[in-house]
C-alpha cells in the first residue's frame, strides 16, 4: 500500500493550527451580531447531525485515503458517511481521514496535490476543475436547468461520463458528481427583482471567464476572489453581492453583512468528488469497485442531505431580521436568459472539443422532456375547454 507518514503528520498539523485561526476569526466577526439577532428574538432553524459510526474495527495496515474539501455542510456530512461505508465495505481494510475548510489548502492546491498523488480524493467545483480541464466549462453556462431532477439526468449519463473519461488525461478520477445546489444570489442593500438591478454592483465571483461575462451582460461588475476572502470583503463593501447556494450563504453567516437576497436559481455549479488516477489505479479492483460503490452511495446520501440544509437555510434567510427575501418572476427571469444568449458561443471557445457543448444541449433537452419544470408541467396537464359546436338544423327542428 501507499507510504506517506510525512504527508499526514503535516496535515494533521496543519488542521490543528488551521482550525484554531478560524475560530477566533468567526468569533471576531459574529460575535455582535449574533447578540443583536438574538435580542430581536431571531431562533436559527437547524439540520438535525447524524451518527457516522462504522461499528468496524480498522485493521493494523488499514490505508486511510486523505480527503481534503470545504466547509459546505452536506458535503462534509458525505464525506464522514463515505468513510463509514468505506470501513463497513472493506471489512477495515480501508479507512478516510477527512480534512474539512480548505485547511490543506485553497480547490486549485487541492487539485494540484490530487494530481500529484499528494492527496487522494478532493472535493471541488466545476469552475475550478475547468481550469485543468477545459471542456467542464460548458457547465457554466447559465440557466440550462429548470429543477434538479434535470440536473442529475445529465450529470448521471452520457455527458457525465464524458466529462469524467477527459479528467482521466489530467490524472483524476471522476468518482462521482455531487450536489452544490442552484447559486443564489445575496447583495449589501440592493433589492434584485430584475436584469436592470445589477448595474454597476460589484459581485464577487470565482474565476472563470463564463462566469465573468455572464455578469458583465447583466452590467454588473464581476471581481474574481477567493472564497476564503468573501465574508470580510463584504463585510468592508469590498464586494457588493455574492452568489452562492441557500445552504452555503446561511451557514457562512452572509446575511450578517447582507440585506437582501433574491432567490435566482441562475446556474448550477457541480461538486466533483475526483481521486488520484495514480491511488486509484494502485488499489485492487476489489478495492476500487468498493470505492465506487460507495462513492454512489455516498451521493444519493449527500443529495437529499443537500434539500434539508436547504429548506431550513431559506427558512433562515427569509425570516433573519432585516432581510430582504425575493424571487424572480418568470418575465425577470427571461430578461437574464436573454442577456446571457452569446455564452453558448463562448462556450464554444472554451471547451477543447467544441461538440461537447452540443451533447450537453441534447441532454439538456432530453432531461426537460422527461422532468419538465413546474410550469410546463402545469401547462401540459391544462386542456383548454373547447368551444361547443354549433348545432345544426335537425337538432334544432327536433327540439
Amino acid at each position: 500500500m501507499f507510504k506517506k507518514g510525512i504527508v499526514s503528520v503535516l496535515a494533521a498539523s496543519m488542521l490543528l493550527g488551521l482550525a484554531g485561526c478560524g475560530s477566533n476569526a468567526e468569533n471576531e466577526n459574529t460575535g455582535d451580531t449574533e447578540n443583536n439577532t438574538a435580542a430581536q428574538g431571531f431562533v436559527e432553524k437547524k439540520v438535525e447531525p447524524e451518527n457516522f459510526d462504522s461499528g468496524v474495527t480498522l485493521k493494523p495496515d488499514c490505508y486511510k485515503f486523505i480527503y481534503a474539501l470545504g466547509n459546505a455542510p452536506a458535503t462534509i456530512d458525505a464525506a464522514n458517511y463515505f468513510k463509514m461505508r468505506l470501513e463497513q465495505e472493506s471489512d477495515g481494510a480501508l479507512s478516510v481521514d477527512v480534512y474539512t475548510d480548505n485547511v490543506l489548502g485553497s480547490e486549485r492546491e487541492l487539485l494540484e496535490g490530487c494530481q500529484f498523488g499528494n492527496y487522494d480524493i478532493v472535493l471541488a467545483t466545476n469552475a475550478t476543475v475547468a481550469s485543468f480541464d477545459h471542456d467542464i466549462f460548458c457547465l457554466d453556462i447559465p440557466w440550462l436547468f429548470d429543477n434538479k431532477q434535470q440536473v442529475y439526468e445529465v450529470l448521471d449519463g452520457p455527458l457525465g461520463d464524458r466529462l469524467g473519461n477527459g479528467l482521466e488525461d489530467k490524472g483524476f478520477k471522476l468518482l462521482q458528481w455531487q450536489e452544490n445546489a442552484f447559486r443564489t444570489l445575496s447583495t449589501t442593500d440592493r433589492e434584485v427583482k430584475t436584469v436592470d438591478d445589477l448595474k454597476g454592483l460589484k459581485i464577487r465571483i470565482m474565476e472563470n471567464e463564463l462566469q465573468l461575462q455572464q455578469w458583465k451582460n447583466y452590467g454588473a461588475n464581476p471581481t474574481p476572489m477567493a472564497f476564503t476572502e468573501l465574508f470580510t470583503a463584504l463585510q468592508q463593501r469590498t464586494v457588493d453581492g455574492q452568489d452562492n447556494g441557500a445552504e452555503l450563504t446561511w451557514q457562512t453567516k452572509f446575511c450578517e453583512v447582507q440585506k437582501c437576497y433574491t432567490y435566482t436559481k441562475h446556474i448550477y455549479s457541480p461538486y466533483l468528488i475526483l481521486m488520484s488516477k495514480e491511488k486509484f489505479d494502485g488499489l485492487t479492483p476489489e478495492q476500487q469497485e468498493i470505492v465506487l460503490r460507495v462513492s454512489d452511495e455516498a451521493v444519493d446520501y449527500e443529495r437529499r442531505r443537500v434539500s434539508e440544509y436547504e429548506e431550513v437555510a431559506l427558512e433562515n434567510i427569509k425570516n433573519y431580521p432585516g432581510m430582504i427575501y425575493n424571487e424572480l418572476t418568470p418575465e425577470a427571469v427571461e430578461g437574464f436568459k436573454a442577456a446571457c444568449a452569446n455564452l453558448k458561443d463562448l462556450a464554444y471557445e472554451k471547451v477543447t472539443n467544441r461538440d461537447i457543448v452540443d451533447m450537453l444541449y441534447e441532454e439538456v433537452d432530453k432531461a426537460k422532456a422527461k422532468f419538465p419544470s413546474e410550469a410546463d408541467a402545469k401547462a401540459e396537464t391544462e386542456t383548454p375547454e373547447l368551444p361547443a359546436e354549433p348545432e345544426t338544423a335537425e337538432q334544432t327542428d327536433a327540439e
